[in-house]
């Protein structure tokens, strides 16, 4: 609201011009001076916050001076309004129009901060005599210079202000020919937090055995390069980054798209270095082709590709291009981009495929696929393959079967490896059974070694001998070569007499040469096993081993029989073959005391039990009792005895029964009992 005087005036009021709102917040108003009356007085000064209750805030007898300032800090949180009244000698009072500050306040558009919206209010309705039509707008951005950078009419201006971050004040002025008004400065705090747009790749191809990509310019202006990325580990990672809004081509020679598949994705990096959404919803990957597989039997190439992903627009064919024997490639295929709802085996539902079906042994093949969509094109990596007639195996001989001494049966199998392609297949049966199971299919692509090596770990050569053989596929599936047969040894054993283990054997068969001879290994405290105890002829199946009790391993000996073959024949091979391991078991030889003394200082008396050098049974319970039949000691620990006492009380002299059962190595219940004496 603006004051205007109610008084008749014969006399001029002064025309207030302009306000200044200080650094400090005081507020500085000028004004021009009529003719001043030969009675002039005083001209004092008038304050309001609102425009409508005025208070008095100072006056001056001088009628020279054109300003006065108020000490205040208000010019920078609110309008401030003014008049000033000139009072002549005879108590007249001529009053001026009312001037209002510019109070200016600013919004940076916060979360956006990249737009500064201004706000102000003017200084007067109409504006004081010889002020502009428009209001000017200044920043000091961006060397703290003041600089004018728009005229308004109106009481607010917006703009948007293009910084990456910085502290921004602003400030409004109105000129006028006296002079001019200044609002009070407003700052903040400004961003770009604008993303540029995403780019669009236009195709990823292979070029010479590296992945070329290459996209549109971003729409965004202040772009200054682009990031790319691939998927890996289960997340997109950077791994490059190209500058220049305009430079939109990349090669990629960190990995050889021909054997790797990797997904690409890109972004735009603005001038502040905001990053921009990449294509993550939207990645691209080159077209992977896999090794070319040839059909050496139905004289076929098979093609196999990964289809290219997220074209722009979708892609409507792809063409099969081929070279034979390094001539010009030529379009071979139209195929249609849906794969077929019955791929070949192998082939997954989303893989594409092509069959070449005009393939001639003996000649080099290179092949790559074009993804054709729209005006683009996007090609994979060239496979090449040298095609070939097969050849059949020649040989096939199996060499050994021996049983390990963990019971797995390793067999040795000497293979012809001069082919392309094939598969053995090793068999098994059981000594006596008709049942013949196929326990293992080894490809040419899994051979390391010849002769091979197969360990068979589902046998149980320890009950039972086996037979085993194999057979060789071509790489038609067709069986070319069935080996000799193998049978292994299975050992037995018993005990005759004390004195005497008796081993007994099946013969081995199915050598290439005839077995030379039978060793018999054992194991006992002074046999270590590295070295035979005997031999026999390759006619003998059969051995008595007179032994020595001492010599036994905690009432054991352990024994196997290893046939060796005659040297010789078409693949010179002269193999030992061993047969499963077995233990003969001593029966325990037991003694009993008829006395002992629980006080004796000899350790051996002190305790009753039983005495043997080894106890080769099992479910060993030993007791004893007193005359009256009560059961006063118990144990099933064969190194544990009775030292004389029940229940913590020591017993009298006297007679008392032993009773012992177990289960002797053969199976048999045994019971010893008897009587001896406790001596004091």
């Amino acid at each position: 609201m603006f004051v205007f005087s109610g008084y008749s005036q014969t006399n001029d009021p002064v025309k207030m011009k302009c306000t200044i709102v200080n650094i400090d917040g005081s507020v500085t108003f000028y004004w021009e001076n009529p003719t001043i009356p030969t009675d002039f007085g005083e001209f004092v000064f008038y304050h309001s916050n609102d425009g409508i209750n005025f208070t008095e805030i100072g006056t001056t007898a001088s009628s020279i001076i054109n300003n006065y300032t108020h000490l205040t800090t208000a010019g920078n949180n609110s309008q401030q309004f003014y008049y000033i009244d000139m009072v002549l000698q005879s108590g007249e009072s001529i009053i001026s129009d009312t001037i209002g500050t510019i109070y200016f306040q600013l919004d940076n558009n916060d979360p956006d901060f990249n737009q500064a919206d201004l706000y102000w209010t003017r200084v007067a309705n109409p504006l004081p005599d010889g002020s502009s039509s428009d209001y000017q707008i200044y920043w000091d951005y961006p060397d703290g210079n003041w600089k004018l950078i728009a005229n308004s009419s109106e009481d607010n201006y917006s703009m948007p202000v293009n910084v990456c971050k910085d502290s921004i004040n602003f400030k409004i002025e109105l000129e006028n020919s006296f002079c001019s008004s200044v609002s009070n400065i407003r700052g903040n705090w400004f961003k770009d937090v604008g993303y540029p747009e995403i780019p669009v790749f236009d195709s990823v191809s292979v070029v010479n055995s590296q992945a070329v990509l290459g996209w549109t310019p971003s729409e965004s202006q202040d772009v200054i390069g682009y990031i790319l990325y691939t998927y890996e580990s289960n997340t997109w990672q950077e791994f490059d980054t190209v500058y220049g809004i305009n430079n939109t081509f990349f090669v990629d020679d960190f990995f050889d798209p021909c054997e790797i598949s990797k997904e690409y994705a890109i972004a735009a990096i603005d001038s502040c270095g905001n990053k921009g959404e990449g294509s993550f919803l939207q990645p691209q990957k080159p077209i992977f082709f896999y090794d070319i597989g040839f059909n050496v039997c139905q004289r076929q190439d098979t093609l196999i590709w990964e289809q290219y992903e997220n074209s722009t627009p979708e892609i409507e064919k792809y063409l099969v291009w081929r070279s034979v024997n390094g001539s010009d490639f030529e379009q071979i295929a139209d195929i249609n981009p849906n794969p077929g709802s019955n791929p070949p085996d192998g082939i997954s539902a989303n893989q594409m495929w092509y069959i070449d079906e005009d393939i001639i042994p003996g000649n080099t093949y290179q092949y790559y696929v074009q993804a054709i969509f729209g005006d683009r094109s996007s090609t994979s990596c060239i496979k090449e393959i040298s095609t070939y007639s097969y050849r059949i195996p020649e040989n096939l001989y199996l060499a050994n079967a021996d049983v390990q001494p963990d019971n797995i049966i390793e067999l040795q199998i000497n293979v012809d490896t001069d082919v392309n392609e094939c598969t053995w297949e090793i068999y098994r049966s059981a000594a006596g059974s008709s049942q013949i199971d196929l326990i293992s299919s080894i490809s040419y692509a899994d051979l390391i070694s010849n002769p091979i090596i197969y360990d068979d770990s589902e046998s149980q050569p320890q009950q039972n001998s086996y037979n085993y053989y194999t057979i060789v596929k071509d790489s038609c599936d067709i069986k070319t070569i069935e080996s000799n047969i193998l049978k292994t040894i299975y050992l037995s054993g018993e005990k005759p007499d004390t004195q005497t283990n008796l081993l007994q054997w099946t013969e081995f068969e199915g050598w290439e040469t005839e077995v030379e001879k039978y060793y018999i290994y054992r194991i006992s405290s002074n046999d270590d096993g590295l070295s035979p105890i005997d031999s026999v002829s390759a006619n003998t199946f059969s051995y008595e081993d007179i032994i020595d009790e001492s010599l036994a391993t905690n009432g054991k000996f352990s024994y196997w029989v290893e046939a060796k073959q005659t040297q010789g024949g078409t693949y010179n091979f002269q193999s030992l073959s061993r047969s499963n391991r077995i233990d003969l078991f001593l029966e325990s030889n037991i003694f009993f005391a008829n006395a002992f003394r629980p006080n004796s200082t000899i350790s051996t008396n002190n305790v009753f039990r039983p005495v043997f050098n080894f106890f080769s049974g099992s479910n060993y319970e030993f007791m004893i009792y007193n005359r009256w039949g009560q059961l006063i000691y118990e144990t099933s620990n064969v190194q544990d005895g009775w030292d004389g006492t029940y229940e913590g009380q020591k017993q009298s002299s006297a007679l008392y029964i032993y009773r012992l059962t177990y289960i002797n190595i053969y199976g048999k219940n045994i019971e010893l009992k008897g009587s001896f004496m406790l001596v004091d």
